[in-house]
Formats: C-alpha cells, structure tokens, sequence
C-alpha cells in the first residue's frame, strides 16, 4: 500500500512525491537502504501519507575520532539518529500500512 521514496529537502518539507531521488520500495518489508554518505537523507510515502507524518529525516555525519589507543581509525559514518527512535518509526510504519 505504501512506499518508500528518497526525495531532497524541499520535497520532504512539502510532501512533494513527485521527481524523486530514488524509490526503495522492495515489497514485503524489505525497504532498505544503505546511508553510505555524510549527509541528510530525506525519505516520504506517498499517495498523501507524507501529510499524515509518514516521514523521516536521517542525518549521518563522520564518527568521532575514538580515544581508545590502536583502534581502527578508518573513515566511517554513525547515524545522527537514536535508534530506538528508528524501531519506533518502523512500527509506527508498520502499524499505518497495515491498519
């Protein structure tokens, strides 16, 4: 009944579903996606959903340099978001599309 749409900032604001980044609708709950870049992604449903706060904004940012001596300093990213905000979000989806 839904999807999954990445769209840029302005769209997300507005719910604007059209002229999207990329649509990572799989089916079956396997709408995932890989938050390779530091940046902000921006991700809506659409058919008028969005209007309704099925939405998510996700910042990833570079990890922080660990303090611990000989740890791997590899560039990686973390998400800026809490992640028991994001199980939350997934059953707040969860509950929407199945209601």
């Amino acid at each position: 009944m839904q999807n999954v749409l990445e769209v840029n900032k302005i769209s997300y604001e507005n719910c604007i579903d059209k002229d999207f980044i990329k649509n990572i609708t799989r089916g079956g709950g396997k709408d995932v996606i890989e938050l390779k870049e530091v940046k902000t992604y921006y991700f809506l449903s659409s058919g008028g959903f969005c209007w309704n706060g099925l939405k998510v904004a996700i910042n990833v940012e570079n990890a922080a340099p660990s303090p611990l001596p000989g740890h791997n300093k590899s560039s990686s990213c973390t998400v800026g978001i809490n992640q028991n905000l994001v199980i939350l979000l997934i059953l707040m989806w969860g509950i929407i599309i199945f209601k």
